[in-house]
């Protein structure tokens, strides 16, 4: 497939720098994704106010719409209605800022080469930033210009796409083997950040993750060659977990160590305070399922199942937190804002799974990616509230817009290649 020409006027110009930013400056720049998004907004409301000719929508480019807009209007209204605190609302208006931009990829093409350059740079500059860290500054784990999980959690996600990227790399003839070197050194990057930020939910995802990989590219032509990267990999882990002073093993250590402590009725631990938390949520739950909890009385709920001795006093260091993206919707949002959680995760992964078995590989490796995105967030947000911090809900908002964009422009290619 031929690469696109580049860009000739300002909205595609702009289109394509905010979608290089967003990714390329995502690890190594303080706020990078910030940048890009703004860039992508501000292409946005330039193209709208140049009233371009009306795109055509299919049916779940519409649904994809609705969504976003219900994300933004339920939790929105759920939170003023309880009470609660307002300043999530800012939170979710991210999702009505997306709209304009996912009206524009949808319209404007951005180059592949763009989109996989910046995501293999983004991540090979994750990997001096936290040597940095943890060489020079001595920290115990990295966070780049994140936070601990989630810097271990994006440079996963970008280490996966270098890995699908190793394949649309096979489509770009005399430049294949550049492309190759470049994702190999991102994957390399990639896993060394994932290691040392030591996220433990980075790791729930993996199996998933693969499990799609597999999903998409396995064929009974090539099972012998992935069976020897699985190998391989399996090697490269056990390896790792045998390095002295191994990373992965100590927080394999501690995890281990928290759940025994919590099974001796000790929960003042990382582990231990989550399951805690979990566990006063869905007492509480059973008393107010539909609309939720104001956060006072919810605080005040915790501090009673402490008074009583049937909840552990480290619960309430989290009340307003509860590490769970879905019991924190669900509690303080109501079960509508459970629902617009679980449409904004559910449409774009269904949107991107129907395409996994794709003929043509450019089509199959871009829904790998937006795939293996949701069903990453669907596990970070088993044990932290993702979307209540910027860098987690810009970075899934806009990877699942820009993706989708691709996406269709590539569809579009293809239907020109085959009537012209």
């Amino acid at each position: 497939m031929p690469y696109l020409p580049a860009p000739n006027n300002a909205v595609s110009r702009l289109t394509e720098l905010g979608t290089f930013v967003f990714f390329a400056a995502m690890f190594a720049v303080l706020s990078g994704y910030s940048y890009g998004g703004a860039l992508l907004l501000l292409a946005s409301l330039i193209w709208l106010y140049q009233r371009p000719e009306k795109t055509a929508l299919q049916a779940d480019d519409r649904r994809m719409l609705a969504v976003l807009a219900l994300y933004f209007i339920v939790p929105t209204g759920m939170t003023l209605w309880l009470g609660n605190n307002p300043t999530d609302i800012d939170q979710y208006s991210r999702a009505l800022l997306a709209i304009p931009i996912f009206l524009l990829v949808l319209a404007v093409p951005v180059r592949l080469s763009t989109i996989w350059a910046a995501i293999a740079l983004g991540v090979t500059l994750s990997a001096p930033l936290a040597w940095w860290q943890i060489h020079i500054q001595h920290m115990d784990r990295a966070s780049g210009f994140l936070n601990i999980i989630h810097f271990s959690n994006l440079t996963l996600v970008f280490t996966v796409y270098c890995v699908a990227g190793l394949y649309w790399a096979g489509t770009q003839g005399q430049h294949a083997n550049r492309w190759r070197a470049g994702f190999l050194l991102a994957i390399a990057c990639g896993l060394y950040s994932v290691i040392v930020g030591g996220s433990r939910g980075s790791w729930v995802a993996l199996v998933p993750v693969i499990g799609v990989f597999l999903l998409a590219f396995l064929t009974r032509r090539n099972i012998g060659r992935v069976a020897a990267i699985a190998i391989v990999g399996i090697i490269i882990v056990a390896g790792l977990f045998a390095l002295p002073n191994s990373t992965i093993q100590e927080r394999y250590d501690q995890a281990v160590h928290d759940v025994t402590l919590y099974q001796e009725d000790q929960a003042d631990s990382s582990i231990g305070a989550r399951f805690e938390m979990w566990r006063g949520a869905m007492h509480n739950l059973q008393q107010q399922p539909i609309l939720g909890w104001n956060q006072q009385d919810y605080t005040q709920a915790l501090k009673n199942q402490v008074a009583q001795d049937t909840l552990d006093p480290v619960a309430l260091a989290f009340s307003d937190n509860l590490h769970n993206n879905y019991l924190q919707a669900w509690v303080f949002t109501g079960l509508p804002g459970l629902l617009t959680l679980l449409a904004l995760y559910g449409l774009p992964l269904w949107h991107f799974a129907k395409q996994l078995r794709a003929r043509d590989l450019t089509v199959r490796v871009l829904a790998f990616c937006g795939t293996s995105t949701v069903v990453s967030y669907l596990c970070f947000s088993l044990s932290q509230v993702i979307l209540r911090r910027n860098n987690g809900i810009m970075f899934y908002l806009l990877a699942v817009v820009i993706l989708w964009g691709a996406l269709r422009q590539q569809h579009s290619r293809n239907q020109e290649h085959l009537h012209g």
